[in-house]
């Protein structure tokens, strides 16, 4: 019986010792993010920044993997593809590649009773040669199901590719973005490019195309905004996980804001007042990464077409 104790004593001990080490992650992932809220430009701020230079003349969306959370409910996990005169390429987040997607969706399946990912292709293998016209990249924040897609560009091109990121991206991650930040790192096609400005950061070479600082969901979160033709698009990332939060001003659920992602609900709160009021302009369109149904792409008439 004594050895069964302490076998029970040390499994107790291990226990608590693994719940004071999660504790502390978690304080300080809260702590950090709860001190970032860097200042927010006007939507005339932003339609002066992207109306300098020639902009991108076409918008895509490639949809690496989808995943059907309920019934009347899938998530998507895309890249989008803004293109300029002459066939250069700036991609906004890239997804997963095929295995990594259906990984990350076991957790999601076990919790909620989603149905299984179903993984469309990464990037590259849906661009193909025309990879190489990818000249630079930025991500709205790093968790991996974001970044993870970028590397299967690498086969396919001679030269590096650039990511831009505003300061707080560069400078600040946290336990959720470790994962994502390592795989860039282990893509041998890039390289990192430190945006200058604030709070409204244009990106050298890309005219029509800014970023901003965010917030909120993770410490380097970045909003992208792009004049693309009569429309501006801002991209949101995961700021909301859906449109229906973002028009109604819902908040994701305590559980996931407190143990899943270290989130300030406070400063998303403000940041979706803020992309509500761009959203309502009639040539403007928020972007929720993850809404399916919102971004349209399997319909007939998709306000953002996929991949040709």
């Amino acid at each position: 019986m004594r050895p069964m104790r302490r076998l029970l004593l040390s499994a107790l001990a291990l226990f608590c010792l693994g719940v004071l080490v999660l504790g502390i992650i978690l304080t300080e992932g809260h702590l950090q993010i709860r001190g970032i809220s860097p200042a927010l430009p006007s939507e005339a701020a932003l339609r002066t920044a992207v109306a300098s230079g020639e902009g991108p003349r076409h918008l895509y969306s490639i949809n690496t993997a989808s995943q059907a959370v309920t019934p009347s409910q899938s998530m998507t996990f895309p890249a989008f593809v803004l293109e300029w005169p002459g066939g250069r390429r700036f991609i906004i987040d890239a997804g997963m590649e095929p295995e990594a997607a259906v990984e990350f969706g076991k957790p999601i399946e076990w919790l909620t009773g989603a149905d299984p990912v179903r993984p469309h292709g990464s990037v590259g293998e849906q661009m193909g040669a025309e990879s190489q016209t990818v000249a630079g990249a930025g991500f709205t924040h790093l968790h991996s199901d974001h970044t993870g897609g970028l590397r299967s560009l690498c086969p396919l091109r001679d030269g590096q590719l650039a990511i831009f990121q505003v300061p707080l991206q560069a400078d600040e991650q946290n336990h959720t973005t470790d994962p994502g930040l390592t795989l860039l790192l282990d893509a041998d096609c890039v390289r990192f490019e430190r945006l200058a400005g604030g709070p409204i950061y244009p990106i050298p070479g890309f005219p029509g195309l800014v970023a901003v600082a965010a917030g909120g969901h993770t410490p380097g979160s970045t909003v992208f905004v792009a004049q693309v033709g009569d429309r501006l698009w801002i991209f949101s990332g995961d700021i909301t996980n859906s449109r229906s939060e973002l028009e109604l001003d819902r908040a994701k659920s305590f559980f996931y804001s407190l143990l899943i992602v270290p989130e300030d609900p406070e400063r998303l709160k403000i940041l979706r007042a803020w992309l509500r009021e761009l959203d309502r302009a009639p040539d403007a369109t928020v972007v929720v990464s993850h809404d399916l149904e919102a971004l349209n792409l399997q319909g007939e008439d998709p306000a953002i077409p996929g991949w040709r």
